[in-house]
């Protein structure tokens, strides 16, 4: 428990056997529950997510038979938290891509009252603008504008960082299910969230470089997200504004 709340972590993971012990052993113990989704892996993920499972009773592991996309998997570890009455589920991959002593920054907001949904930022370091491929950090301002004009939230910047942490009430009244389940989700959550008017917080969060290797192929996620936020957009103002 941190702060008198109960907290989570929705890990999603496909096929991440060489990171997923070392992502889980670094999560702090005031974490309650981690949530494990291993989104019908091809490697030992599921196999040693059990084996670490013996020295830490937090992990819950959910299998997908299917694999549903990073976002379908990081919804059945919220709809998980919610059962178990967490007070607020954060996100982190399943690739330790995320250092976890950046939590606090992520949940206190939360706690405080001054958000309902919280996320990293990337883009005010240097170096993360720095060693990034120049088609990447094209590809990433021009979604981050899109973004903004899709979500109607004008301050926010790195769309794309899921490194996030969502209060238990705000899941509670947004659809999960409708959630767009690949890359691109993160975009798509943030429409539903502005048709609300829930608050969302951008934290500064400095990009942690390891083994990781993404698996977005670029081309094709910058025009399927573009298209999705085009909908988005579509769909935001007939809902919020024209109330169709």
């Amino acid at each position: 428990m941190y702060k008198g709340h109960k907290i989570g972590i929705s890990i999603p993971a496909y096929n991440e056997e060489k990171l997923i012990w070392k992502t889980l052993e670094e999560i702090p113990e005031y974490i309650d529950k981690i949530y494990v989704c291993d989104d019908c892996s091809k490697d030992r993920t599921s196999e040693i997510v059990k084996e670490f499972m013996k020295k830490d009773q937090r992990v819950d592991l959910i299998k997908h038979e299917i694999n549903t996309g990073v976002g379908g998997a990081i919804v059945d570890g919220w709809k998980k938290g919610l059962l178990d009455k967490m007070d607020i589920l954060a996100v982190m991959a399943g690739d330790n891509q995320m250092d976890p002593k950046y939590l606090p920054d992520l949940i206190d907001p939360i706690i405080d009252g001054k958000a309902d949904y919280t996320k990293g930022n990337r883009l005010n370091g240097s170096d993360y603008v720095l060693n990034m491929p120049k088609f990447r950090h094209f590809g990433n301002v021009i979604l981050s504008y899109l973004t903004k004009i899709s979500s109607g939230y004008w301050h926010i910047k790195d769309p794309q960082n899921g490194y996030t942490a969502i209060s238990a009430n705000v899941l509670n009244v947004i659809d999960l299910d409708s959630i767009y389940p690949w890359y691109g989700y993160l975009n798509d959550l943030l429409a539903r969230l502005n048709v609300h008017d829930f608050r969302v917080m951008d934290v500064a969060i400095p990009a942690k470089y390891g083994e990781e290797k993404s698996k977005i192929k670029y081309s094709k996620y910058i025009f399927r997200v573009s298209l999705l936020l085009l909908n988005n957009y579509i769909w935001r103002v007939k809902t919020k504004h024209l109330k169709l």
